[in-house]
């Protein structure tokens, strides 16, 4: 591809030189520019691009190729200069050129990057020292493309990314198109363990990296990646963290598939993150240059990974991925970005048809892992799998050498995935010659699969029966280290990689003793997994072991092995799963009657939810017969995984610690447990062996919970095992816990309710209705409030459900209740009768009832005082303070709010105080005092900023905009009316509408 150079050079003051050239700089054509014609472009930009309601595409890019072609045509003149070719495009990233959307270039037919020969736009980081954009003139690498792909999803953020999908359509993608590609996954989603498995590698092993996540640029415009700490948490990663992590190794090509990731930040002035890393030593980053939705960028990697996988150039991989966005409809086509410095590659490697090219390796080891018969393959592919990160970042860790361990025991109940997450470990760990077994093992069958991938003089010494297996296997342990080391191989295996030993259905080699009932390993079995044990610690050699089972046995070899449980799907993994069954699927003609039964019955077990989807699936059934055939397949799914030899451990004492602990719902603490099982002795030891027999699933973070696939009932008698459970998570999860999360919350109450225990039910049902109001989620408080009011007629609860009901306009019952709660509030309880008072204001205010209002919030401010309640107070005065400018009585109204703002401080009431000064701000706008305003709706701005107030600051961003634009300043006004739209339409307020009218208005008055 040829390229055209569009660089600025300083010629004096404020005027730049804007040169036009192809490979020569020293032969260019130029016109002189302004910097305020770039500033007054960015400035549109900023106005109808970078927006959540844009103009049309093509306008904003037909207006940019004007302003590129100039009068004198030097744009036209240069593409039609390089006639039918297609073309780079190389922008200088001096004076913020690098802020306009290039991408979406339109000559008044189409978009320049969907011609025949499309013109593709690069922003390059041009200097004194580098005058135009030079290639990388290297060989491409004879080989399929090594693409090191890496998901960084952080507990605690949302949304939870889909990073399976966008991993499985990039290989989907590659396999369609017959392409070889090494896709090798670092799991963590840590810059550390990234910067390890680059370390393990000869530098220039990986053409690309591709790090998906969330992107942002934070309050001073400096753009962030999220990224994992080594225990998940979330860690905001800058362009240099992420290029230290690389230790001097980057690869050719970075994608940061993330938002805003090729965004500047500050309207332009501060440079992005794909920026940042070419300043660090990057060759070629992509990046998004606004928000991105998740499926046009997962589309947009499978598109370009397919063609650099074939061989494309860099450039033209790049232009037929916009093509392909553009043909399928993606929105955000046109925020992807190529950031170049230095050299840009060209091919990173040859096509798949040119002689001695080197094949990828295999890709994964599914069909290794087969159902009893043999006959069919029992896990998901690799593009289908889903879930279960954390138990994969665990087992990763003790599978990779330098382990202490020997290996991974994966147990659980059947239908988990026990023997898919086993495959998923074999793909991920690519440093592994993987060798699979199904079911009961012996020492022939042993032999025989390590034989096959031995040479011949290893394999009639493996085979010999004069010596015990130990010795032998050690060995031939030792024989392959030498072997490693003399051919300077850095693996131990027969193919210079040390084995992965994988015994699938390890519970085939077990029996249960009789007295004890406690599964120990088949006499065979124990000698030959102690020889393998013995072998590989005698030897230090780094090959390793994965058992799945059912059950967690008891053996002294255990000790060596870390243990991984499984439990059910929950949360996002859930959702991933359902997303991929047609029935549960979103969007499903499945009547909602059936889906949820069917989907409470399965409980999150994977194998149970793939089966009941086949039943919702089935023609000329009706509901009947449909709920009766779900009930069937359940109950034939239980007796697969609930052996009779299974059935036989479940001692009296065992079933009833399952029967008592199914009294929760979520995954407890086991001294959650052990508090509603006193009457069972040994209650440890009870716990740890439901554990090891699967009966009791243990969650990443310990917690336990019993399956709901287990045929087993509640006492009859549960009220007070229900107050026994809500009284102990009210301790665990709320006295002693640092915070606790609403669907805890959630739970207790449902005990608390179930137990009949008032005072519990009713705090938990006040603080989560009180959240939900302030989320905008009234109705959810609503259905709390009425079944806690079913129950308990508290007025702390009528006090709540008179809030929520007068939020929804139902002004009439929200009287009914704030007097209902009024009535039968103790005399005592001071505090909560200012509130109803208070609140029971609001709604005579909004009706016009000056007087009653007033004298209610009198009312309310006499027993704040009284009781000594500053924030109630500080609360009553600000509302006072509005009644009093909304008639006019300004001077009265300032007081008030000072007062109140006083007291806030006071405080350290951060909320009262943002909106105390939001409302000042109002008042001094409309009189006319502009800059006093805006300052007090900054300061509010930045309080409600610290404290997550999010629909706070749509207000603020809204009054703002609004003033701003009455000043004539649209640009600053139509940023802050886009953010406060964007946050009102992701609450789904009603108020987004409205702010989109002013937001076109805006628009309007700033063409005129």
């Amino acid at each position: 591809m040829k390229i055209i150079h569009l660089d600025l050079k300083t010629v004096q003051d404020n005027y730049v030189e804007f040169r036009y050239f192809l490979d020569n700089p020293n032969h260019y054509e130029s016109r002189r520019l302004c910097l305020t014609e770039i500033a007054d472009l960015i400035k549109l930009a900023e106005q109808d691009y970078y927006v959540a309601l844009p103009e049309s595409y093509p306008v904003t890019g037909k207006r940019l190729f004007d302003w590129l072609d100039g009068t004198e045509r030097l744009f036209s003149r240069k593409i039609a200069e390089l006639g039918r070719e297609s073309i780079i495009l190389a922008i200088a990233t001096a004076e913020r050129l690098a802020h306009l959307p290039w991408e979406v270039l339109h000559d008044g037919q189409s978009f320049l990057v969907v011609k025949p020969q499309p013109i593709v736009p690069v922003r390059w980081m041009s200097s004194d020292s580098i005058k135009k954009l030079s290639v990388d003139e290297a060989t491409p690498e004879n080989r399929a493309l090594n693409l090191l792909f890496m998901a960084a999803s952080p507990l605690d953020v949302e949304p939870v990314l889909d990073f399976e999908k966008e991993e499985g359509l990039i290989l989907k993608a590659t396999k369609d198109a017959r392409q070889d590609l090494a896709l090798i996954v670092e799991e963590s989603g840590c810059l550390t363990e990234l910067g390890y498995l680059i370390d393990s590698h000869d530098k220039g092993y990986f053409d690309v990296l591709h790090l998906t996540g969330h992107g942002t640029i934070n309050d001073s415009g400096e753009p962030r990646f999220y990224t994992e700490t080594e225990t998940g948490k979330n860690y905001l990663a800058s362009g240099q963290d992420i290029a230290s992590s690389l230790r001097f190794r980057l690869p050719k090509l970075l994608f940061m598939s993330g938002c805003r990731t090729g965004q500047r930040g500050k309207s332009g002035l501060i440079p992005s993150l794909a920026e940042e890393l070419l300043s660090f030593g990057a060759k070629a980053v992509l990046g998004w240059g606004k928000k991105v939705r998740d499926e046009d960028a997962t589309a947009a990697a499978a598109a370009l990974y397919k063609s650099l996988a074939a061989g494309y150039e860099l450039t033209e991989a790049l232009g037929k991925t916009y093509q392909a966005l553009i043909a399928h409809e993606a929105r955000d086509w046109h925020l992807l970005r190529l950031y170049v410095a230095g050299n840009m590659p060209i091919n990173l490697v040859t096509t798949v048809r040119t002689r001695g090219r080197k094949g990828a390796p295999k890709p994964t080891v599914t069909e290794q892992f087969l159902d009893a018969a043999g006959q069919q393959v029992k896990v998901p592919t690799r593009e289908a799998f889903v879930g279960r990160r954390r138990q994969i970042q665990n087992c990763l860790k003790e599978l990779k050498f330098p382990s202490v361990q020997v290996g991974v025991l994966i147990y659980g109940m059947g239908g988990l995935g026990k023997s898919s997450l086993a495959s998923r470990l074999c793909d991920r760990l690519t440093e592994f010659d993987k060798i699979v077994w199904s079911g009961k093992v012996d020492e022939a069958s042993l032999l025989s699969k390590l034989g096959d991938k031995l040479q011949k003089l290893q394999r009639s010494a493996l085979q010999r029966d004069d010596e015990e297996l130990k010795y032998r296997l050690r060995d031939l342990f030792w024989a392959l280290e030498e072997m490693a080391e003399s051919s300077d191989k850095t693996g131990s295996g027969g193919n210079g990689k040390p084995f992965m030993l994988v015994l699938d259905d390890f519970e085939n080699n077990l029996e249960s003793r009789p007295n004890s009932g406690d599964y120990v390993l088949l006499p065979e079995m124990a000698r030959i997994l102690e020889a393998l044990v013995w072998a590989i610690q005698e030897t230090n050699a780094p090959h390793r072991l994965i058992l799945t089972c059912r059950y967690d046995f008891d053996s002294r070899l255990l000790r060596d092995f870390y243990k991984q449980s499984l439990d059910g799907f929950k949360g996002a993994d859930l959702q991933k799963k359902c997303s991929q069954l047609e029935a549960f699927a979103p969007g499903s003609k499945v009547d909602e009657k059936l889906k949820s039964p069917a989907q409470n019955l399965a409980d999150g077990n994977p194998r149970l939810l793939e089966r009941l989807n086949l039943v919702l699936l089935a023609e000329q059934l009706d509901v009947t017969a449909i709920l009766a055939q779900i009930e069937k397949t359940t109950a034939e799914f239980r007796e697969d995984i609930l052996n009779q030899e299974l059935l036989k451990q479940l001692s009296p004492k065992l079933t009833n610690l399952l029967e008592l602990a199914l009294v929760y719902q979520l995954p407890v603490p086991g001294e959650a447990i052990a508090a509603v099982c006193t009457s069972i002795a040994d209650i440890d030891k009870n716990i740890n062996r439901a554990i090891a027999l699967g009966l009791l699933e243990v969650s990443p973070d310990s917690s336990l919970r019993v399956p709901r696939i287990l045929s087993l009932n509640l006492p009859e008698d549960s009220e007070g095992l229900h107050r026994q459970a809500a009284e102990v998570l009210y301790r665990l999860w709320l006295e002693e816990a640092e915070y606790s999360t609403e669907e805890k919350g959630l739970e207790i109450h449902r005990l608390a309710m179930l137990g009949k225990v008032e005072n519990i039910s009713v705090e938990i049902a006040e603080f989560l209705t009180h959240r939900w109001s302030n989320q905008s989620r009234f109705r959810e408080s609503v259905k709390t409030c009425d079944e806690t009011l079913a129950v308990f007629p508290n007025y702390r609860i009528f006090h709540s459900l008179a809030r929520s009901q007068s939020e929804l306009g139902e002004t009439d019952a929200a009287k009914k209740y704030y007097q209902q709660a009024l009535d039968e509030c103790p005399p005592a309880d001071e505090r909560v009768k200012a509130a109803i008072l208070h609140n029971r204001a609001i709604i005579y205010a909004n009706q016009g009832e000056i007087a009653k209002a007033i004298a209610f919030y009198e009312q309310s401010l006499e027993l704040h005082e009284k009781i000594g309640d500053v924030r109630g107070k500080a609360a009553t005065l600000h509302n006072l303070a509005g009644i009093y400018a909304n008639q006019g009585e300004v001077a009265k109204a300032i007081a008030f709010y000072q007062q109140s703002l006083e007291l806030t401080e006071n405080i350290g009431d951060v909320q009262g105080k943002a909106a105390n000064l939001h409302e000042l701000a109002g008042i001094y706008a409309n009189q006319g005092d502009v800059e006093q305003a805006i300052a007090f709706y900054q300061q509010s701005l930045e309080l409600k900023e610290k404290i997550g107030n999010v629909q706070g600051k749509a207000a603020t961003f809204a009054m703002l905009g609004q003033l701003l634009a009455a000043q004539g300043d649209f640009e600053k006004a139509l940023n802050y009316l886009q953010q406060s739209l964007e946050i009102l339409q992701h609450l789904r307020s009603p108020d987004a509408e409205t702010v989109k009218e002013i937001i076109a208005a805006v628009q309007q008055m700033a063409g005129d």
